[in-house]
């Protein structure tokens, strides 16, 4: 059964539908600058955390207010068989990156950009890196796979939220984090469509990323 109850915005009118694209854009865009400008924060700059949850705020901002102009809500209802699929998926996802760090330490010009990237964890306070990268996993989600999701036709939605995830992840200008990303992005894309829940690509998304963080130092 499908998500929405007559149409993928309801009984909102055409100008609304518009106006919600724009607002999804817009939010995009917003979300791009934040994010570069929170990369160009060196580590223990203390304007680092407030960045990042800048950033989480935007996405989750113009997510709301997209999905409100249609008079609609988010999807959050999940079966246990969808949380076990997040778990599993989240898993093997960090799993096969966490591999790619170990190899990737062999190759000065890729670890260079994940040693910067993890300084964040280890000048400045490892709870609120982990706090915001939580964060930012559930914003991304209500972003990518919440509002976005929901402007786009059906069929295409999987292949167009992974691309543009994994262009806004480019942004970092580090090649590991954008294929992780176009993984995540593509398998969360997955659950989302089979589940008709956010949950489940946020579940997954949680686990991939915190594993990442608290494991990954230890082998790059």
């Amino acid at each position: 059964m499908s998500e929405y109850r007559v149409s993928p915005y309801g009984d909102a009118t055409q100008a609304t539908r518009k106006r919600t694209v724009w607002v999804v854009i817009i939010t995009g865009l917003l979300a791009a600058a934040g994010l570069a400008w929170s990369l160009r924060i060196p580590a223990g700059d203390p304007w680092f955390t407030p960045a990042t949850f800048i950033l989480a705020g935007v996405y989750i901002m113009g997510s709301s207010i997209a999905v409100r102009m249609t008079g609609e809500r988010l999807p959050w209802k999940v079966t246990p068989k969808g949380l076990r699929d997040a778990v599993i998926g989240g898993l093997l996802l960090a799993a096969l990156f966490i591999a790619g760090g170990f190899m990737v330490r062999f190759v000065p010009f890729l670890a260079g950009p994940v040693h910067e990237l993890l300084n964040h964890a280890r000048v400045g306070s490892l709870f609120m890196v982990a706090l915001t990268t939580a964060v930012n996993g559930v914003a991304e989600e209500t972003y990518y796979r919440g509002a976005l999701w929901r402007v786009l036709p059906r069929g295409r939605r999987i292949l167009v939220t992974t691309i543009a995830y994994t262009a806004v992840t480019s942004l970092a200008g580090i090649p590991l984090l954008a294929l992780a990303a176009a993984a995540l992005g593509a398998f969360v894309g997955y659950l989302r469509e089979r589940t008709r829940s956010l949950v489940p690509g946020i579940v997954t998304h949680l686990i991939w990323s915190l594993t990442m963080l608290f494991v990954l130092p230890f082998v790059v």
